[in-house]
């Protein structure tokens, strides 16, 4: 009999009156294909992309364009062909009918599944090949296409059978079609919506909780908790190049899938056509899969938009209402009656029971979430997200082996090439210094101590997990922290990365002088430039951890264009020069930096805040108890010179030793130039009389907590109680001044 089944006229007789389904699927394949093949060849065409370029663009059409195409209907494929195979099983005539046939179960199921493969494969085989025979035509063939060809095929053919063989097995072991599509859609989205649920409780109760990163078990359940997503998922890395262990995860799946799919169909009861679930154990695991989260969820609803003590009280409340009414409807379902309602009522005592065990476990934090940090000897790197805190813009260049370039920037703080690596290990300075900051975390939202940032962590740990914290961090910690960074770890060979680039790909360099003002220097003298690079590197080499905590009062813009290769998202129509990509560091220049600043001070402009012509300094002074301020302007030259022995550049957060800097004035500095742009403090044990004179007729008490968050290049910091934005972009001239933006505020020369 399984010869019959697998014969040609056997297929020919069963698909009488179902020549649609494969009529059906070929069109679906003759736009996936030929047609989005011919329209993509003719408009690049016509957009006069060059011959080498839409080969560029054509290749990765087989990679990325007709993957997707062809995984929609692939899964349209799979749908029709499982339901029009299987459906039979919700009625109990045809149910009855079939199961009454002289074949065996294993037979039946092995005919569907054959003859749902020849509809689905033999329009597929073909529109490719026509695909393939067009591209050739167009002059675009290849062995390279013809293995993108092939292996497209396989990767489509894998999806089909995932996708049809989780159809099957909702069919087999439920009774309805209303459970039925109930239980599908659960399989394809119970993944994505537990993720929310997780990601929206461990934001509600852990502070420590980072949510812009899907990692570990949370990025387990977004991408590849359900067929769908990790259909999605694996398509995405194959795109890249990269399907390694998301291909054998699919391969698994369609495995399981298909022996579950195959035992359930073998094993159903032909008398359970009409009940909502075949079998007791699943409907069991389904109701609690259900209500737990459910009742979450509810409750979830519920504490959200209360504050204060009650809202512990709604919590609660919701969770109880949201377990007994998802139970009750569940059953309701299970039973087709309203009279199951309350019914298995030590199955509902167990769900409850079982949500309040999850709620306490976030609510106490009974897994040590917020305290939590790796072992030392378990670290291979830390991410550090330095925006909130350094002005410093520094971004990672490393070469391939085409010669191009791989440009990371600070923004992208996680990737691995912006990870912070010591020789052995993550050093021990650096691991305390991490310690200090977990067990100084606070445990409220009420944030009390000196002045304190709000940054983010990622550790990766030698297995291979990465963790992810997101931490308040008070000064001393944070300079802690950096100091370790840099004497431990690779944080000098980050920020001055460029220091190894060849000359050649350098095109601007420009000055931040102590006032803040932008210049461009050494425009036109590629030999003073030598000597400015060749000086820092003297100066970097001999610098200690100590020497980068000191306070720059300037800081330079190096701007370099290096080679790279030619993107498929941002191609040029008709470019056939090689492409730019654009790489930039702004670092402070530190006291010590002797070789540097010598060459710097031949351009003539402030270094320092004594090379400043000052004119007038004002003081905004501000009392927190009351909110009143008062500006009070100086301009005697005993009133500027006592001011600026007590002046000093705010700078990264780490080193303007904030606990010696009085937090409750305002400076504003006015040079013969205009307005400084920098910002400017006062040091405690320098305050001049006057200023203190007028502090005590003020009432000011000091505060004992300030939030600042200096960023640079356009760069937007986020907290979770506020949104602050500063920008500031630097634009160079040929040896003149140039433009600053700061805080939307144009300043020019």
């Amino acid at each position: 009999m399984k010869s019959r089944i697998f014969s040609s006229k056997h297929l020919k007789t069963i698909s009488k009156g179902q020549i649609w389904i494969p009529a059906f699927i070929t069109l679906g394949f003759l736009l996936a294909f030929p047609v989005t093949g011919m329209v993509k060849l003719s408009s690049w065409r016509d957009l006069q992309y060059s011959d080498l370029q839409i080969l560029i663009l054509y290749n990765n059409l087989w990679k990325d364009g007709f993957v997707l195409s062809g995984l929609i209907i692939a899964s349209i494929a799979a749908f029709i062909n499982s339901v029009n195979g299987f459906i039979y099983l919700y009625s109990g005539k045809k149910t009855d009918f079939y199961h009454g046939l002289p074949m065996k179960r294993a037979e039946l199921f092995l005919e569907r599944v054959v003859s749902g493969l020849v509809y689905y494969l033999m329009p597929y085989i073909i529109t490719e090949f026509l695909m393939i025979c067009i591209g050739a035509m167009r002059g675009f063939f290849s062995l390279n296409i013809m293995g993108m060809a092939v292996g497209m095929l396989f990767l489509h053919l894998l999806i089909y059978l995932v996708i049809y063989f989780s159809i099957v097995l909702v069919i087999s072991v439920t009774g309805n079609m209303l459970m039925g599509i109930l239980c599908l859609g659960g399989m394809y989205l119970y993944g994505i919506v537990l993720n929310l649920l997780l990601v929206a409780y461990g934001q509600s109760f852990w502070r420590t909780f980072f949510s812009e990163y899907q990692y570990g078990g949370f990025n387990t359940l977004l991408h590849t908790a359900s067929p769908g997503t990790l259909i999605l998922s694996m398509v995405s890395d194959y795109a890249e190049g990269k399907t390694g262990k998301l291909l054998a995860a699919v391969i698994i799946l369609g495995v399981i899938l298909g022996v579950l799919a195959w035992i359930a169909y073998k094993k159903r009861p032909s008398e359970a056509a009409g009940k909502s679930m075949v079998y007791t154990w699943v409907s069991m695991v389904v109701r609690f899969m259900v209500v737990v989260p459910g009742g979450l969820a509810v409750g979830w609803i519920f504490y959200s938009p209360t504050t204060g003590k009650v809202r512990i009280l709604w919590w609660i409340f919701g969770m109880i209402l949201g377990t007994v009414v998802i139970h009750g409807l569940l059953e309701t379902i299970y039973q087709m009656s309203f009279q199951g309602f309350f019914a298995k009522k030590i199955q509902l005592v167990i769900a409850g029971v079982l949500v309040a065990v999850c709620a306490l476990f976030f609510q106490k934090d009974l897994l040590h979430f917020d305290s939590y940090i790796p072992k030392q000897e378990d670290i291979v790197s830390v991410n550090l997200n330095m925006m909130s805190f350094d002005q410093d813009y520094y971004e990672n260049v490393q070469k391939t082996k085409d010669g191009d370039y791989e440009i990371t920037d600070v923004n992208n703080w996680a990737e691995s090439a912006m990870a912070f690596i010591g020789k052995n290990g993550i050093g021990d300075q650096t691991y305390k210094a991490l310690q200090d900051i977990v067990a100084g975390n606070p445990k409220s939202e009420v944030i009390d101590g000196d002045y304190t940032y709000y940054t983010s962590i990622k550790y990766t740990l030698k297995s291979g997990k990465e963790i992810y914290r997101k931490y308040w961090i008070e000064t001393e910690n944070l300079s802690a922290l950096v100091k370790g960074l840099y004497e431990e770890e690779n944080l000098k060979e980050q920020k001055f990365g460029f220091l190894d680039l060849d000359q050649k790909y350098l095109k601007n360099i420009g000055l931040n002088d102590a006032s803040g003002k932008g210049f461009s220097i050494f425009q036109n003298d590629p030999d003073k430039i030598k000597q400015l690079l060749e000086a820092m590197k003297k100066d970097i080499d001999a610098a200690t951890a100590e020497d980068f905590m000191q306070t720059p009062e300037v800081k330079i813009d190096f701007a370099y264009q290096l080679p790279g290769k030619q993107d498929v998202n941002n191609m040029i129509p008709g470019n056939t020069k090689a492409d730019v990509q654009y790489a930039e560091w702004i670092v402070g220049i530190y006291p010590s930096f002797k070789n540097t600043l010598a060459i710097l001070k031949e351009t003539g402009y402030p270094l320092t805040v004594e090379d400043l012509d000052i004119e007038k300094i004002m003081l905004n002074y501000f009392n927190d108890e009351d909110g009143q301020q008062e500006d009070v302007t100086y301009e005697k030259p005993e009133e500027i010179r006592a001011l600026k022995e007590a002046l000093t550049v705010r700078y990264n957060g780490y080193v303007d030793k904030d606990s010696e800097i009085y937090q409750n004035i305002y400076v504003s500095v006015f040079t013969d130039k205009g307005e400084a742009v920098n910002t400017y403090g006062l040091k405690k044990e320098k305050l001049p009389d006057f200023v203190k004179e007028k502090i005590t007729e003020l009432g000011i008490i000091q505060s004992s907590m300030q939030v600042d968050a200096p960023v640079t290049k356009e760069e937007t910091v986020y907290t979770d109680d506020e949104e602050d934005v500063v920008t500031q972009a630097i634009i160079g001239g040929a040896d003149a001044p140039s433009e600053i933006y700061l805080d939307s505020t144009v300043e020019s020369e």
